[in-house]
């Protein structure tokens, strides 16, 4: 083990998230939010649409990030010395907000073969229950894929609003209670959510999602994944490369290159309304 101890490990497989994991230090956790936060500023007040998508892809604070030593080192004590990143996103809740996240699986949407795939959601302020902490259904990753039915609530932070078919009284719901720098690792098939943020505090986190370049996808539209450690054998995703400058050129054409076919591929797999939230009045 790299980072985790082998308890975590066996408590990953058997309820299907380990937390909390410290990843950041004090002073690395106030500068990723200080660069996080001055670029929504920059965006009128929070990331939307495609620049909420890949955003490792345009932004080296955040490829460092995703690359982070600790957050890797944790990565491959899960799935092995080979790792690709597929996605990264901001979740953000302001203080008293009624945004809430319904239970869901997080590979619906990406339809990885087989679901090796985890979600490390890194906190850059403190997550607790009452500022709307995830909740995972203890063990419900071992259900494999479930159907989905669709909620379109405007309060939803799921643009797809949908809700996994599953008997959420049959399981242990767990809120994970994070400090800032740590982070919580589950996997995609885990059904989880998050209540409304109650408090006088902001809620920001950002989430990172990895699996093994052996994985394929479910459907016909490609997809593309950043080999962050070890060596991909296979070529199954096209191969992104770490953003040079933000205003560089050939990195925003990548980074919108990337965000789109993340957001084809989640549109060909069922979610039909990811461009609800784009715009600040949807």
């Amino acid at each position: 083990m790299k980072c985790l101890t082998k308890n975590e490990v066996q408590n990953y497989r058997r309820d299907g998230f380990v937390s909390p994991v410290r990843m950041l230090s004090s002073e690395e956790t106030v500068e990723a939010r200080r660069a996080l936060e001055a670029l929504e500023a920059s965006m009128g007040g929070a990331l939307r649409g495609p620049a909420r998508t890949k955003f490792y892809l345009r932004y080296p604070f955040a490829y460092r990030l995703a690359t982070h030593p600790a957050i890797l080192d944790c990565v491959e004590d899960l799935i092995g010395p080979d790792i690709l990143l597929y996605q990264n996103t901001v979740w953000a809740k302001s203080a008293g907000e009624d945004s809430f996240v319904s239970w869901h699986q997080d590979n619906t949407y990406f339809g990885h073969v087989p679901c090796e795939v985890l979600s490390v959601w890194l906190a850059l302020s403190p997550s607790r229950p009452e500022s709307g902490s995830m909740r995972f259904l203890r063990g419900s990753h071992r259900l494999g894929q479930l159907p989905v039915r669709y909620e379109l609530q405007g309060a939803n932070m799921l643009s797809s609003g949908q809700v996994a078919e599953v008997d959420a009284d049959a399981f242990d719901s767990v809120p994970t209670s994070l400090d800032a720098g740590e982070a919580s690792i589950h996997h995609a098939f885990l059904v989880h959510g998050s209540p409304p943020n109650t408090t006088k505090e902001r809620r920001l986190g950002i989430t990172f999602v990895y699996h093994s370049p052996a994985l394929t996808q479910l459907g016909e539209a490609p997809g593309s994944a950043l080999l962050v450690r070890g060596q991909d054998r296979y070529g199954h995703f096209e191969a992104e490369q770490p953003p040079l400058a933000p205003d560089d050129p050939a990195t925003i054409a990548r980074h919108e290159r990337g965000a789109a076919l993340y957001r084809a591929k989640a549109e060909e797999l069922g979610n039909r309304t990811i461009a609800r939230h784009d715009k600040i009045d949807a």
